[in-house]
C-alpha cells in the first residue's frame, strides 16, 4: 500500500478511542458496563450539562464508550471502512468523522434528553454515509465485482444496525441516522464536479467551518425540556428568596419593621414565588429520563419551604407567649428539615453533573 493510501487518520482515531477506553477503565469505570454517571464524569454528552454551557461534551463523548464490546464493535466497523480515507483524503476523512459525530450527538440530545450519551457510532455512520455516496457518484471507477461486494457489505452494515437500533434499549438510532446523513452530505460536496480532486482541501475546510457554525447554531436554538427551565428557575429563586428572607429577618430583629410587615414581605416575595414554581414543576409533565430523582427532591424542598413558612405565619399569629414559643420551636425544626432536604438535593445535583 502506498503512503498516499495508508489510512493514517483512521489509525489515529482508533488509537485515540482505544486510549480513551483505557483511561475510562483506569478511572474506575467498569470495562464491561460502565454506569451512566461514570460516563458523564468523564465527559459524556448529557443534556443537563451540555445544553447549559458545557458544549465541549459533544466532542468528548465521541471518544467514550459503554464498555469494551461497544468500543470494539465501533472500531471494527471503522476499520472495515478504511478504504474511505484514501478516496477522500486525510483532512476530508477527519472532517467527515468529526462532523458526523457532532450531528449524532445533537440528534441523541433530542431523542434521549435525559440519558448519558457516548460512543463513536455517529462518526462511524458518517464514514459509511460518505462511502455510500462514493459508490453512487464514482461507480465507474470501481471494478464491477468490487462495487457489488462493497455495496452488499454496506447494505448489510446498515440493515444490521437498523435492526439492533430498533430492538436494543439504550442505542440511539437517531444518532446513527444523523451521522449517516451528514457523512453522505459531506461526501456529495467533496465529490461533486470535475474539479473535486483539486478543491478537496478547500472544500474540506469549508465543510468544517459550516458544520461547526451549524452545530453552534443548533445548540443555541435547542430549547431544553420544561424540566430544565424549572431547574434554572429554582436555582435563581433559591438565591433571591434566601437573600430576601435574611434581610427581612434582620430588619425585624433590629425593630425596623413589625411582625405583620415581616410576614407580608415573606408572603409576597418568598412564599408566592415558591408556590408559582411548584405549579410550574407539576405542569412540566414527565421529565426526561434520569431527572426524576432530582425533580422529586426539588418538589420536596419546595413543599418543606412552604410548610416552614406556614408554621412561621402561625407563630406570628399566636397571641399567647407560650404558644408563640412553641410555634417558633416548630418553625426551627421545619427549617432544619428543609436544610436537610437541600443537602440531599445538592448531592443529587452533584451526582448528575459529575461534580
Amino acid at each position: 500500500m502506498s503512503e498516499r493510501r495508508t489510512p493514517w487518520v483512521l489509525y489515529a482515531l482508533i488509537a485515540v478511542n482505544a486510549a480513551m477506553f483505557v483511561a475510562e477503565v483506569a478511572s474506575g469505570a467498569s470495562a464491561v458496563k460502565p454506569t451512566p454517571q461514570q460516563i458523564i464524569d468523564l465527559g459524556g454528552n448529557f443534556a443537563l450539562l451540555t445544553l447549559r454551557g458545557e458544549w465541549w461534551r459533544l466532542g468528548s463523548s465521541m471518544f467514550l464508550h459503554f464498555g469494551i464490546l461497544h468500543v470494539a464493535l465501533n472500531m471494527l466497523c471503522l476499520w472495515q471502512a478504511r478504504a474511505v480515507e484514501p478516496a477522500f483524503g486525510r483532512l476530508a476523512f477527519l472532517v467527515i468523522y468529526l462532523l458526523a459525530g457532532l450531528a449524532g450527538g445533537l440528534a441523541a440530545l433530542v431523542a434521549t434528553p435525559g440519558g448519558a450519551i457516548a460512543g463513536a457510532s455517529g462518526s462511524v455512520f458518517g464514514v459509511y454515509g460518505a462511502l455510500g455516496v462514493q459508490l453512487v457518484m464514482r461507480r465507474a471507477e470501481f471494478d464491477p465485482e468490487v462495487w457489488l461486494k462493497t455495496t452488499r457489505r454496506l447494505a448489510t452494515f446498515l440493515g444490521l444496525n437498523l435492526v439492533v437500533g430498533l430492538t436494543t434499549p439504550g442505542i440511539s438510532l437517531a444518532a446513527h441516522i444523523a451521522g449517516f446523513v451528514v457523512g453522505a452530505a459531506a461526501g456529495v460536496v467533496l465529490l461533486a464536479g470535475a474539479n473535486a480532486e483539486q478543491q478537496r482541501i478547500r472544500r474540506s475546510l469549508a465543510i468544517a467551518a459550516l458544520g461547526i457554525a451549524l452545530t453552534a447554531g443548533a445548540l443555541l436554538m435547542m430549547k431544553p425540556a420544561p424540566a430544565y427551565a424549572v431547574l434554572d428557575h429554582f436555582d435563581a429563586l433559591e438565591k433571591t428568596a434566601l437573600r430576601t428572607s435574611n434581610e427581612t429577618l434582620r430588619r425585624l430583629t433590629a425593630g425596623e419593621i413589625s411582625e405583620a410587615e415581616y410576614l407580608t414581605v415573606l408572603a409576597r416575595d418568598v412564599v408566592a414565588p415558591y408556590r408559582q414554581l411548584s405549579e410550574e414543576l407539576h405542569a412540566a409533565g414527565d421529565p426526561p429520563e434520569g431527572l426524576r430523582p432530582l425533580l422529586d427532591r426539588i418538589d420536596a424542598v419546595i413543599t418543606a419551604r412552604l410548610a416552614m413558612w406556614d408554621v412561621r405565619k402561625a407563630a406570628g399569629a399566636a397571641k399567647d407567649p407560650a404558644e408563640h414559643a412553641a410555634r417558633i420551636e416548630d418553625y426551627n425544626r421545619a427549617v432544619a428539615r428543609s436544610n436537610e432536604l437541600v443537602h440531599e438535593l445538592t448531592a443529587e445535583y452533584e451526582r448528575l453533573s459529575g461534580k
